[in-house]
């Protein structure tokens, strides 16, 4: 009889409960606040003098110092591009593509993937096509990274083609007041920061270690 009555009460607090308003409780909000918070500081580096742009191109460039001759350098860093062509994530369309040892330089083209999101429901991924340059002297390396592009989807009915400097520039990739990476482009701009950044620590850590 005790239990009959205890599910009496509980049937007659339904309506109450459906005609009620439903919320969150104050610590999950709590939490999606912060986590929101987070991400925000997060990507705030990313709003940042982040994209370099010279002439109108976007153009990154880096020079390592160091102790070797010319030559040596030349020849360190033909080896150390030439490994990264064959990277993994690399397409066979890395190469090096041009040499010049009398002025100790050498260009290099890239094709790679750069990847947003890959689960099992998903991949979400860009073709990211980039040329490195190399000018190799005494005691020191000049790196420039430049012509930077992006096939998007291209299992698509052919995909989207952009040139960085339409696509994650502050005009393209952030809002108008500059507190916010746009939806899309903004993601290429996070990546492709990050990636240059990679890649000069990976020809900073070969050119200074051997």
């Amino acid at each position: 009889m005790r239990h009959f009555i205890i599910a009496i009460m509980m049937l007659g607090t339904l309506p109450a409960i459906a005609q009620g308003t439903w919320e969150r409780p104050e610590q999950n909000q709590q939490e999606n606040k912060a986590k929101a918070k987070e991400n925000a500081y997060q990507y705030s580096y990313y709003l940042g003098d982040v994209v370099p742009v010279v002439n109108g191109e976007v153009r990154w460039e880096k020079t390592f110092n160091n102790s070797k001759s010319g030559d040596e350098n030349y020849a360190a860093m033909l080896d150390l591009l030439t490994a990264m062509t064959k990277d993994e994530g690399q397409m066979k369309e890395s190469i090096v593509a041009l040499v010049n040892k009398d002025e100790r330089k050498i260009v290099c083209h890239f094709e790679e993937w750069m990847t947003f999101k890959n689960t099992f429901l998903a991949l979400d991924r860009t073709r990211f096509i980039y040329t490195l340059m190399a000018e190799c002297k005494n005691q020191q390396v000049k790196v420039t990274i430049f012509r930077i592009n992006y096939w998007y989807e291209e299992q698509r009915n052919g995909g989207s083609r952009f040139k960085a400097e339409e696509w994650i520039t502050d005009e393209n990739a952030l809002n108008k007041k500059h507190t916010k990476l746009a939806k899309i482009s903004g993601k290429f701009r996070v990546k492709t920061v990050d990636r240059i950044q990679d890649i000069f620590d990976h020809i900073g850590t070969g050119i200074l270690a051997q």
